[in-house]
């Protein structure tokens, strides 16, 4: 009967709804190291001549 199937994938939607925030914590988090070790890795450009010869 097709309400039997829908009551089996109802099932599988909460069980997976469980598991939601802890995948979008997940996603969140690598998306913000990424971000980090982009800001990180790449070269600074100096916006200010004075400021780059005294640090040389």
């Amino acid at each position: 009967m097709w309400f039997t199937r829908m009551h089996d994938i109802l099932g599988h939607l909460t069980r997976i709804s469980d598991y939601l925030p802890a995948f979008l914590v997940t996603i969140g988090v690598a998306v913000l190291i990424c971000c980090a070790v982009g800001c990180t890795c790449s070269p600074c450009k100096e916006e200010d001549d004075l400021f780059h010869h005294e640090t040389l």
